[in-house]
């Protein structure tokens, strides 16, 4: 199953600074629904396209991120400060950003998490957020075979030995950067077209 266009805009968030002592370090909450709230409702413009994105022009965060523009704030300043390219999801209507922050430290990190109004989930990790080799970091029941992180060309694993367990496509595990997409609650068509839908976010 293809995801299909988005139709309308949900509620605006707003970005703020993680409540964190960690120098470096940003998330997103959902100002919405209270200070403390992890929630952020998703407006997404444009259409949702199932096609892998060629790379050789990163659309600007501000028109092709889904959420609102305080959620493509958030990866735009992401973007900007560091220097491996971040990613950020295309998701049709209905889906909203879960959690969400990124780490200068250390190499950096984003790490963003989206939830969709049946349950599915997908998680993006990007970076170095984990540097101990490919099978430390990388859940993994079985491998599929070569699939689209936006991009870039990743490898299809199921994470479990139930396709409810879902799957996830990983980019240079193990290796700093790295990317990851994880995703729940959903087929494999759906999911793989998800992540190739990945864009990259210009700086």
């Amino acid at each position: 199953t293809t995801p299909a266009p988005a139709a309308s805009a949900a509620p605006a968030t707003t970005d703020a600074p993680a409540a964190s002592d960690a120098p470096g370090e940003s998330a997103a909450p959902d100002e919405s629904a209270g200070p403390d709230a992890t929630e952020a409702p998703v407006a997404t413009e444009g259409a949702v396209s199932p096609e892998p994105v060629t790379g050789e022009s990163p659309a600007p965060a501000s028109t092709e991120c889904s959420g609102t523009a305080e959620n493509r704030d958030f990866f735009a300043a992401a973007a900007e400060s560091v220097s491996w390219d971040v990613y950020c999801a295309v998701l049709p209507d209905g889906w909203f950003v879960d959690t969400g922050s990124y780490r200068l430290a250390d190499g950096g990190r984003v790490e963003v998490g989206y939830r969709g109004p049946g349950g599915e989930s997908i998680e993006l990790q990007e970076g170095a957020f984990c540097t101990a080799g490919a099978s430390a970091c990388s859940p993994r029941d079985h491998e599929l075979g070569p699939a689209a992180f936006g991009d870039r060309t990743g490898m299809l694993v199921t994470l479990g030995p139930d396709p409810s367990d879902g799957y996830a496509v990983y980019v240079d595990p193990g290796a700093a950067p790295s990317w990851a997409v994880t995703g729940s609650g959903m087929d494999q068509a759906t999911f793989t077209a998800i992540a190739a839908a990945l864009t990259r976010v210009s700086r």
